[in-house]
């Protein structure tokens, strides 16, 4: 997006590294230049489509991922494109941390159901979870995106989850 959420939250804990990532150039550069005005040291930008961010990142390298407002993809044939389709998610875990987390913030409440099946399906374990974040004791913490804040203007909820990576546990035999 246009960077209110990452620059927030890089403002908010200044000792964690985040890096955007958003395949847009002019909204990647709305955010950046955002950025830039704050002198925040902390946050990062990656000009791509999400499909190529494990050019990016090692392995096991990132603690959390956010997903926030994606392109539902409604149609039909379309579901493969949904950012929280499994292929994807496989690709995030292998990017998360044993114990990594995915937050995931939406208004469509299609794509909400679809995604939370999507996470159980990737072994993902769901913390958090309410299809009304705005009235629940989860809002306290939550930091808006442009969307959220537009979307939550027209009467929309918002749907949140907190999918966790299930710590990988070595078997040694003897």
């Amino acid at each position: 997006g246009k960077g209110g959420f990452a620059l927030a939250t890089a403002m908010k804990h200044p000792d964690v590294c985040y890096v955007a990532v958003e395949k847009d150039e002019s909204v990647i550069l709305a955010a950046i230049e955002k950025a830039a005005e704050t002198g925040v040291k902390n946050l990062f930008f990656l000009c791509t489509d999400v499909l190529l961010i494990k050019n990016y990142f090692a392995e096991g390298e990132a603690d959390r991922m956010y997903i926030n407002f994606c392109d539902p993809w409604s149609k039909r044939d379309k579901p493969k494109r949904r950012l929280t389709y499994r292929d994807y998610l496989e690709m995030y875990k292998l990017l998360l941390k044993d114990e990594g987390q995915i937050h995931f913030k939406t208004d469509d409440r299609r794509l909400f159901d679809f995604s939370l099946e999507e996470f159980a399906a990737c072994h993902f374990s769901l913390h958090n979870t309410t299809f009304d974040l705005h009235n629940s004791k989860w809002d306290q913490d939550n930091i808006r995106t442009e969307f959220e804040q537009k979307f939550a203007g027209r009467g929309a909820a918002i749907h949140r989850t907190e999918a966790h990576k299930e710590k990988r546990v070595l078997i040694h035999e003897n």
